[in-house]
């Protein structure tokens, strides 16, 4: 059996959606048209079913596209029922669009969702009068916390089976108007045109829908049906001086207005209005976008701060395994693959995996709170100044998390000018895949400024797409966007168990990219710095080793030699005899400079054994397959400060950038050789020559060349053209180079970040 899930937005829809279906979902388009389908199975009573979630809409006219599908696919698919979901604060409004439900004769089962907020109002509603008046099952409901959830899937599974439990409700027109209803619901009967909704179909004719004019105009005697309907318009609109829509709305509202009035209580005579009071701050016009930063900041901050600890777990960990694969394994391809290749590879990313859950928490307590949509707001004015409105903002903020459903979430706009316009600025959104990238250089360079860096990346992401959708709209995409009233949900407070599971769904994405893209990233970059075999280096840095270790151990002999000798003409000077020497104060002072002196030469060793490892492996790598694309590249990137490490990582950011993060690994060989001695790729990073700046404009080239290649998909699907896919790629690669080049030129000749 199905069920169609209805509702205007922000009624709370995709929640009892989630609540009913759980993970048994699937996301697609509706036919023939760009407007997310959801799917999913709903178990109640031993009944099965299909649960449909249909685009939000406030009215089923056939305006908009999201109209046109709910509409066609009550009439068309006939669900055995229809979960009208209202808005329990703010019934006036909702319910216009359940006025056009129980006309159609659909099966209802009326959700009042967010009725703590209506409690909050000091709104008591009487549900069973409400249900008496409606003809159909009212659910109270809080679809955030899961209460009555129960109910409403007994109230289904009952509607469902049992057909005697809908009761045919007519909205009370006005006696003129309902008499034309009457004479065109007993043509279209006689005309076999109406099926089984001949008042629906009368109604909507005399509203002047063209959908319903133009399939009864395509009818058996439809052409003279419809005369007949234009005078029947002609004399209502004649008796009160206004449209027949107009006439038929204000009819509905005054169903809805008695409605209320029988069945709603205010219990408190001034309600407070929390979510005005907090809005007087967070969307205040001088306010809003500085504290909308602010939070952006310390979003950030908390993600870089409280991710570092579990970052050196996970990394230890990574390490210690390498470590035992390296000890049970003989030295050979194989080893190489699984110790370099998959373990390190993947391990190099699963170390960030803390920041980015963190990141993807904080996202959905602003998302479940209500306040992304104050972001869009916020961002209404900023937005007109490119021909968009607030609107087109909402799935930019989604490329936070990731670029491609960012692009997909375009659907929502309603010209095909406002989605082209949206989808090519938006992969300046910084992605999490960016985000491991952020965190390894700002952390080998910035890191006591870490939050400002990746905050002012953010940042600069969202200008360079204002900035560059300001010149698109100024040439080849010119034109204002439709005007657009946006709606703000009331705030609510997010629960834990909402929070978590949106948390790990888009996490969860990010762990399947780690065991697939990002896995054969890493093994094919592996196998690029593994071949070929039979290379000639210049010296032989075995050699050097043990050389270095030698002049270390020589070096603790003598510092153990004269230890012995100070610790002897100390003695011989040193006369008590109340404590021994081997307890004084001065055998305690040799003893520390001797440890100071032995600690001083450990470190020596280490920075000389690290750096001589680093000239090993750069020049290795250098004659492998890796180097030889670096080289190649190198000339393309050399006037941006990079190397031809940076190259190559760049080319191998074009399939996801978390495998610049890999890429880096297996150039500097943080896999090879691994012990105590080994160091990890930030401190590699800082030995391989990167400046400070150099560093940052491998940043900003990061945040605005090409995403990835399933962005480009992506972006090749919603604009079904090649041309706008192709400007895309290339305008990004052109910018970033730009920008980047910019900073190093402009920032060697002042001097900064040196």
């Amino acid at each position: 059996m199905n069920i169609a899930i209805a509702g205007n937005p922000n009624s709370g829809k995709t929640t009892i959606f989630n609540a009913l279906t759980g993970a048994r979902q699937r996301v697609g388009n509706w036919p023939g048209v760009t407007v997310e389908r959801k799917e999913g199975v709903m178990t109640s009573n031993g009944d099965k079913f299909t649960v449909v979630d249909l685009p939000g809409t406030y009215s089923l006219a056939s305006y908009s596209v999201e109209e046109t599908v709910a509409r066609n696919y009550i009439i068309d698919e006939k669900p055995q029922v229809v979960v009208d979901v209202v808005d329990a604060s703010n019934l006036n409004r909702n319910l216009y669009l359940t006025t056009q439900l129980i006309e159609m004769g659909a099966p209802l089962v009326i959700v009042l969702n967010m009725m703590d907020m209506a409690d909050e109002k000091g709104l008591e509603i009487d549900t069973k009068t409400l249900s008496t008046l409606l003809g159909a099952p009212v659910v109270p409901i809080v679809g955030r916390t899961g209460e009555g959830l129960d109910k409403l899937k007994n109230a289904i599974s009952k509607v469902a089976n049992n057909s005697t439990l809908r009761r045919d409700i007519h909205i009370p027109y006005p006696i003129e108007v309902e008499e034309e209803i009457q004479n065109i619901s007993k043509e279209l009967t006689e005309h076999s045109a109406a099926d089984d909704r001949p008042r629906w179909k009368a109604v909507k004719l005399l509203g002047r829908d063209a959908t319903t004019s133009d399939k009864i105009r395509e009818s058996a005697g439809g052409k003279y049906l419809l005369g007949n309907v234009e005078k029947s318009i002609q004399r209502i609109e004649k008796i009160y001086r206004d449209t027949t829509n107009a006439v038929i709305s204000h009819a509905r509202y005054g169903f809805i207005q008695g409605a209320i009035q029988e069945c709603v209580k205010e219990t408190i005579r001034e309600p407070r209005d929390y979510s005005r009071q907090i809005d007087k701050v967070l969307t205040n016009r001088w306010l809003g976008l500085p504290v909308f930063a602010m939070m952006m900041w310390l979003m950030f901050k908390l993600t870089y701060d409280l991710g570092a600890y579990p970052m050196d777990w996970i990394d230890t960990g990574v390490v210690w395994l390498m470590n035992v694969f390296t000890r049970l394994l003989s030295d050979g391809m194989f080893a190489s693959l699984l110790v370099d290749g998959i373990i390190g590879g993947v391990g190099s990313i699963a170390i960030f995996l803390p920041n980015i859950f963190i990141l993807f928490f904080i996202i959905a307590i602003f998302e479940d709170s209500g306040y992304m949509a104050r972001v869009a707001f916020i961002m209404d004015r900023i937005m007109h100044t490119i021909g968009l409105h607030g609107k087109a903002f909402i799935p930019m903020i989604m490329g936070f998390g990731c670029n491609v459903p960012a692009i997909m979430g375009t659907r929502i706009l309603e010209t095909r000018r406002d989605r082209i316009l949206t989808i090519l600025i938006n992969p300046f959104m910084s992605c999490s895949a960016r985000f491991p990238v952020y965190v390894l250089v700002v952390g080998a360079f910035f890191p006591q400024q870490a939050a400002t860096v990746i905050f002012g990346l953010y940042t600069f992401g969202i200008i360079a797409a204002i900035a560059s959708g300001k010149l698109f709209s100024k040439t080849f995409l010119a034109g204002m966007s439709k005007p657009f009233v946006m709606e703000l949900p009331p705030y609510q407070r997010p629960t834990l168990r909402s929070i978590l599971l949106h948390t790990w769904e888009r996490g969860f994405i990010f762990i399947q990219k780690m065991g697939t893209v990002i896995l054969v990233g890493s093994v094919i970059i592996w196998a690029l710095g593994y071949f070929p075999r039979d290379i000639q280096l210049s010296r032989d840095y075995s050699s050097e080793k043990f050389s270095i270790r030698n002049i270390h151990e020589e070096k603790i002999d003598e510092i153990h030699s004269l230890f012995s000798e100070s610790v002897k003409k100390a003695e011989t000077r040193y006369v008590s005899e109340m404590v021994s020497f081997s307890e004084s104060e001065p055998y305690r002072l040799l003893t520390a400079q001797c440890d100071s002196l032995l600690s001083r030469n450990q470190m020596k060793l280490e920075m000389a054994l690290s750096e001589l490892r680093f000239q090993e492996t750069a020049e290795m790598m250098e004659q492998r397959w890796i180097g030889k694309i670096g080289k190649w590249i190198e000339p393309v990137v050399a006037p941006l400060g990079f190397s031809w490490r940076e190259g190559v990582a760049l080319v191998t950011g074009f399939v996801a950038k978390e495998i610049v993060v890999s890429t880096y690994g297996v150039l500097f060989g943080v896999g090879e050789d691994v012990d105590e001695e080994s160091s990890g790729v930030i401190n590699r990073l800082q030995q391989s020559g990167m400046t400070p700046l150099v560093a940052l404009g491998f940043l900003i080239f990061t945040l605005l060349y090409t995403p990835c290649l399933a962005t480009v998909a992506a972006i090749k699907r919603e604009t079904a053209s090649w041309s706008y896919t192709l400007f895309s790629i290339v305008y990004s690669i052109v910018l970033a180079w730009v920008l980047a080049f910019g900073v190093f030129q402009i920032g060697s000749i002042f001097g900064w970040l040196s």
